[in-house]
């Protein structure tokens, strides 16, 4: 029997690919709807609501979502855009069903790396009479991130096991990027392979108040200043307290999760975030990236990478696990999952969502 207020993942899908050139933004977001609809296995019938998470810059024209939102399904549905991270969007959604304004949602998320300049994209969204002119980069807050982890004490003897573990669950990884992508230039200390695989990226779930194979068990947001000078360095406090809250919700502590896809930009930050949702002690994330396989066996960032469409596509893989079809990837028969996406602009804003398997 389903719990008063309760929200249910129906159909999931995700998709990477680099430069299609047989496919417009459009028919790739129309692609992986379409799979992720045919997934919930009801049609398009009850479905009243959208909610997308697109990017105006990502996509290269303002008001994009005019264009790209029939794609998703919005012609003749309630349509809301969320300019930011899809697990924002997905977390929108699942209060606007649990309010009753909506029955069957679908939520979608995309971000096509091979169209657009990501290195200026990132520049633009920082402050332009303080922090512009600096150059600075998403990767630069990463790499102070980084090396504000090691002056602290970060363990750094297992990067290059977390690395070699990474890298090799990207490869089995049915759903990763397997040819074509970029890197941006590394900024010290990361190294090339510790950033994330920039790609095109679709992630859509069909969402409802009616019993399905997955739950959402918990749900947590927060938001630090700003201002990077401001900002928790290396602690990622508004992961920490999106954690908290989503863990609360569930009546659940980290260490009975029993699988994390959380979203970092880099392997450094996927680290961390270890850390701040309270699963691996201060210092260990690194370490605990490396030895378990319950924490992101999609290969996390090296396995694809582009805004906004990340935090959908950790719950996209989540969802696959808690109903054991994520391909070579599984592990084993998790009974709960915890997904987190993070901000556009260097991870202001946080958003951790619980899973459970029914």
């Amino acid at each position: 029997m389903a719990e008063v207020g309760s929200v249910y993942i129906e159909g999931a899908a995700l998709e990477f690919s680099w430069a299609d050139p047989r496919r417009n933004l459009m028919e790739l977001i129309y692609d992986t709807v379409s799979k992720a609809v045919e997934d919930a296995g009801q049609g398009y019938d009850g479905i009243d609501s959208v909610v997308l998470a697109a990017h105006d810059l990502v996509d290269g024209r303002s008001l994009s979502s005019m264009v790209t939102a029939p794609a998703a399904g919005a012609y003749l549905r309630d349509e809301v855009r969320y300019s930011d991270d899809g697990a924002g969007a997905f977390a929108a959604a699942v209060a606007r069903i649990e309010a009753g304004e909506s029955e069957r949602t679908i939520v979608a998320a995309w971000g096509r790396a091979s169209e657009h300049d990501v290195e200026e994209l990132s520049r633009q969204l920082f402050d332009r009479i303080f922090l512009a002119p600096l150059g600075l980069q998403e990767t630069h807050i990463c790499a102070v991130n980084a090396q504000k982890w090691r002056i602290n004490g970060g363990d750094t003897s297992s990067v290059e096991a977390a690395q070699k573990r990474r890298a090799v669950a990207a490869k089995a990884n049915p759903r990763a990027l397997q040819s074509g992508g970029w890197r941006s230039t590394p900024a010290y200390p990361l190294e090339s392979d510790h950033l994330p695989l920039w790609a095109d990226a679709v992630a859509a779930v069909v969402i409802s108040g009616k019993p399905s194979s997955v739950r959402v068990k918990g749900l947590g947001l927060s938001s630090e200043p700003y201002w990077p000078g401001d900002r928790g360095l290396a602690t990622a406090p508004a992961l920490q307290r999106a954690s908290e809250r989503a863990l609360a919700e569930a009546g659940m502590t980290a260490h009975e999760i029993d699988l994390f896809e959380l979203d970092g930009m880099t392997l450094y930050d996927e680290a961390i975030a270890l850390e701040a949702v309270g699963y691996a002690a201060k210092g260990q994330g690194m370490r605990v990236l490396a030895e378990d396989q319950r924490c992101n066996p999609s290969g996390g960032s090296a396995a694809g990478y582009s805004v906004p469409a990340m935090g959908l596509a950790r719950i996209v893989e989540a969802t696959l696990q808690l109903r054991a079809t994520a391909g070579a990837v599984q592990v084993g028969k998790p009974r709960t999952a915890m997904a987190s996406g993070l901000s556009v602009t260097a991870a202001q804003t946080q958003t951790v969502i619980i899973l459970e398997a029914q």
